[in-house]
This record gives C-alpha cells, sequence and structure tokens, in this order.
C-alpha cells in the first residue's frame, strides 16, 4: 500500500533520521537544554526493573552497559574494551578503566557481577537476557568471565540492555535486588540513580519531568554539547504536539498518524521517519479453559483454532492502516518485524479480511451467535492504540462478538491485567531488542517456566515441541542456519493463529529545526548522537 511522503536515509539495517530538539538561548555560550515530550514516564530510576523501551532510554542517559551500538547499528565496546569467545561456553571481557560512577565510585569487575546477578533475580525484567549465563568470574578488576549454560551466539547483544550498577551504592542503599513491579515496590533506587554514563539524575517527578544534567566527569564522547535534558511525560497527544509547535518542547517521539500532515506543514517543526522493529498484533488467552472475562457457555473460545482465526479474518488491517494510522504503518501477516533474523517475507502475506468466513468458522467452532468477551487495551503505550482498538472492536461486532472494550493507562494494563496473565485477548507491540527473532519466541510463545523462558507468554501458550524448536534456535551459532530454523518457529505460529498480526509501526518524531539525532528501529533514543546548533 502507498504511504504518505517520508524522509528516509538509510543506515545499516533500516533508514536513521535526525531528531531532537533545543531551547533557544542567548549566546553561543548559553547553556542548552533539551525538551523531550514523550507519550508516558519512565517507569522507574531502577535500571533492571522495567523492559519497556521508554524506560530504557531514559535509563541509557544515565546507565551503560559493556556493549552497545554504533551508528550502524553494529554492536560496539561500551563499558568493555573488547571480548573473546574463548570457548563455545566462555567469554572474556576487558573492561574500560579510569571509569566513574557519578558519585565518584571507580568502576570494575565486581560492579559488572553483581549487575548480571540483580538482573537474573526474580524481580527483575530482563532474566531472559541474562538468564543463560551460570557463572561470572572476577579474574582482576577489569577483566571477568562470563560462562553461560549453554552456547549463546546473541550474548553480546542481550548485554547491551543489562545497565552496570555501582556495588558499592547498592549495598549502602539496600538495592542489591531490583524492585518489584508487581507488588509496587518502592525502593531507592526508584527514584535515584548512579551510572557512569553521560548525564546524571537532577531531580524526578514522576509522571511528570525528570531532569538531568551533563557528567562533567563523562569518560566518553558525544555529538553534542547539551548542558540539561528535561523529559517530560505528557499523555494527550494534542497537548504534547501543542507545546512543541508553541516551542514549549524541542523534541516529541510517537507523533500520532494523524498529527503527521500538519506538523509537515509547519516551517518551524522538522519531521523524521522510519520503519520501526515493532510490530502489532492481538494475543488470546489460549491456555485457560474457561474464559476469564466474558461469557462463553463455561468454555474458552480462544482456545479453539477456528476461532481465532475468525477473530484474524474479521480484522481488516488494511483498512486499519489506511483510516487510523494515515499510512503510518506497514499491514502485516506476521508478528516479526523486517530486518529480524528469521524474518520470512512469504509469511507477511495477509490472511485477507473475509467475514463471512469468520462467521462460518464461528459457527463450525459451536458459537454460531459469537460470545461476549473484554477486550483489553493501553491507551497510552502504543501509537493511536486507543483508536487501533476502537476500530477492531467495531470490526469484531460485525461478526456476531460482543466485545466489552477495557482501556486502561500503561501501567495499569501491565502490571494489573498482562503481568498477572489475567486478560482474554488483548493488544500487544512486540519490539527486537537485539534484532532477532529469538528474543520474541523464547520471551513471548515458549511455555512459562520460573526462569526466563515465557516471561511475555501472556496467552498462557503451552506447546512442547515448539519450545524444542525454539531452543534449537536459540542455540545455533551459524547465523543462516538460525535465520532458518526461526523462520519455521515462526511459520507454526502463523500456522497455529497464536496471535491476530496487524501492522509494523512507522516511527515519526517532530523536533524544532536546530537538533538532530538518528532514529533508531528499536525506539531507543540514544542522546550520544543529539546534537543542537
Amino acid at each position: 500500500m502507498p504511504r504518505l511522503k517520508t524522509r528516509r536515509q538509510p543506515i545499516a539495517l533500516v533508514a536513521a533520521a535526525a531528531a531532537a530538539g533545543a531551547l533557544a538561548m542567548a549566546g553561543p555560550s548559553a547553556a542548552k537544554t533539551l525538551r523531550i515530550g514523550a507519550q508516558a514516564d519512565a517507569g522507574t530510576m531502577d535500571p533492571h526493573a522495567q523492559n519497556i523501551q521508554t524506560t530504557i532510554s531514559v535509563l541509557s542517559m544515565m546507565y551503560e552497559a559493556l556493549v552497545t551500538r554504533d551508528k550502524s547499528l553494529a554492536k560496539a565496546p561500551q563499558l568493555a574494551t573488547g571480548w573473546e569467545n574463548v570457548s563455545p561456553n566462555e567469554w572474556r571481557f576487558t573492561l574500560r578503566p579510569n571509569v566513574k560512577f557519578h558519585d565518584g565510585a571507580a568502576f570494575g569487575a565486581d560492579d559488572v557481577a553483581m549487575s548480571i546477578a540483580r538482573a537474573q533475580a526474580d524481580t527483575s525484567q530482563f532474566k531472559g537476557f541474562v538468564g543463560n549465563i551460570a557463572e561470572t568470574r572476577i579474574v582482576d578488576d577489569l577483566t571477568i568471565d562470563l560462562v553461560t549454560k549453554e552456547p549463546d551466539p546473541l550474548l553480546l547483544d542481550k548485554l547491551g540492555y543489562i545497565f552496570i550498577m555501582d556495588k558499592g551504592w547498592a549495598d549502602a542503599n539496600d538495592v542489591q535486588r531490583p524492585q518489584d513491579l508487581k507488588q509496587k515496590e518502592e525502593t531507592y533506587s526508584v527514584q535515584n540513580a548512579n551510572g557512569t554514563g553521560p548525564y546524571v539524575l537532577a531531580s524526578r517527578e514522576p509522571d511528570a519531568r525528570t531532569v538531568l544534567t551533563r557528567n562533567p566527569d563523562y569518560w566518553g564522547a558525544l555529538d553534542g554539547d547539551i548542558d540539561e535534558i528535561v523529559f517530560q511525560p505528557i499523555s494527550s497527544d494534542p497537548t504534547r504536539i501543542a507545546a512543541l509547535v508553541s516551542g514549549e518542547l524541542d523534541l516529541v517521539t510517537a507523533i500520532p498518524s494523524q498529527n503527521v500532515a500538519q506538523l509537515e506543514a509547519n516551517p518551524e517543526i522538522k519531521l523524521e521517519i522510519t520503519d520501526e522493529f515493532r510490530t502489532l498484533f492481538y494475543a488470546f488467552d489460549v491456555g485457560s479453559e474457561v474464559i476469564k472475562h466474558g461469557d462463553a457457555g463455561g468454555t474458552n473460545p480462544f482456545s479453539d483454532r477456528r476461532v481465532r482465526q475468525a477473530v484474524n479474518l474479521a480484522l481488516d488491517s488494511e483498512a486499519i492502516v489506511r483510516t487510523v494510522m494515515r499510512g503510518y504503518a506497514t499491514p502485516t501477516g506476521q508478528i516479526l518485524a523486517p530486518g529480524n533474523v528469521g524474518y520470512d517475507a512469504e509469511l507477511d502475506a495477509l490472511s485477507g479480511y473475509d467475514p463471512d468466513a469468520a462467521k462460518g468458522l464461528l459457527a463450525e467452532a459451536g458459537y454460531p451467535d459469537g460470545f461476549s468477551f473484554t477486550l483489553d487495551c493501553p491507551n497510552n503505550r502504543y501509537i493511536n492504540d486507543e483508536a487501533i482498538c476502537r476500530a477492531a472492536a467495531a470490526m469484531l461486532a460485525q461478526v456476531g462478538l460482543d466485545v466489552s472494550l477495557n482501556l486502561m493507562p500503561r501501567a495499569v494494563y501491565f502490571g494489573q491485567r498482562l503481568w498477572n496473565r489475567d486478560s482474554t485477548m488483548f493488544l500487544m507491540g512486540f519490539n527486537s531488542p537485539y534484532f532477532d527473532g529469538t528474543y520474541m519466541a523464547e520471551t513471548m510463545v515458549m511455555t512459562t517456566t520460573e526462569g526466563s523462558e515465557g516471561i511475555y507468554n501472556y496467552s498462557l501458550n503451552s506447546d512442547l515441541e515448539l519450545d524444542a524448536a525454539i531452543r534449537d534456535a536459540r542455540g545455533t551459532l551459524d547465523v543462516d542456519e538460525r535465520h532458518e530454523k526461526l523462520q519455521a518457529v515462526f511459520r507454526s505460529i502463523k500456522e497455529d493463529v497464536l496471535y491476530a498480526p496487524l501492522h509494523h509501526q512507522v516511527l515519526v518524531y517532530a523536533m524544532r529545526p536546530n537538533v538532530g539525532v538518528r532514529i533508531r528501529p528499536d525506539n531507543w533514543l540514544e542522546i550520544r548522537w543529539v546534537t543542537m546548533d
């Protein structure tokens, strides 16, 4: 389908783009403040508690990992200067010397060991990234060995998400483990931070504003010379856009598609656009015997593949992209975005909008008059999420399904509904943090265990044969071979209709014309690349 005009410049796997903003100040030596407006706030300052991209982006301004990505999106050294895979299950990392945390403490191997152990804790949402690490061995202050349970071709990619915390600071403030988000726990690390990154936490007002100031002792290089960052969550799209147009904000991320034309016509606003590695789709509770939220005569219709296929055929994803997304999305037939290892263009073929066939499948499954259920959706997490869900509810009603739409803020949606596996049908958006389908498969599809497998399997799906296929793929070192194995995994997922795909998102950033930043396809706002004139 044709898309509205975009401004694309390729970098590595995807398009690159500039985005950011600056507060106009008098004189060339005046301090520079970057005011960022976002749809939602970072959920915590704890670096290992919440795996949500907004939280990760904000924390990456203060915390750093062993490995990062350069502007071509290739893996690059950060707190580690180098690494060696000395055996299939053992990696040696050489750490960067003369690095200090914001409080002046020296960075070293004990901080790395503690941070990995912390990320493996039950309260961490990053267990899947470090669950394969069986042992950490400190060789000396600047050398550490990581021993994995099985060969891990994606270990370096995963470590890019494990921010390093000062062990002494964690001990002194009794935050040796991440906060428990499920229990709404408050710890010292929720409101405070102590990293090695380019910016220091100056003040924190949850859901209002977070202020960061330049770290004068930062070891690394920055493209820009921004002195202060003010991060402001503004849930209302019109209010956030108005603040940008009036000059109260400098950069706004995740611009709703209905506002793109308006902003593109404004000579004081610059837009940058790129395809995101995030796919939106609907998911179902396939594991419960009886529907949790609804009435289906004491059954769970979504445990029947025919019902899931009926929902898939009842959803017109092309119409949603055309009317709700205004062309700023790509309809899809699978849940993995292009550019990822495991992506299969053949699987991206749409199943087709066919309400008559959907009604026939519902009747065949024993629901000729449909049934009632609750559709859970966030209203401030994905681009146009509320409008997408309203459109979907209307489409499902056309095939005889009685849908109660339950819209809620992202904190309630994830914290109370999904994390507690208490949803019947729900909207999901999944990113690929290391540009490989393994992460999605092992965290969202595999049977949930006490470890990291199935940590985001909110559908209660359990298929032991599929579990085995995913384990086989994730342990395959050869990338071409792993690609083929993952294609087979996602083919099985599509054939079983475990999910009803909608579209791949397109990222639109808007900003004042004097600022630039590259848009990463995973929507990670990389502060090191932001510039201000």
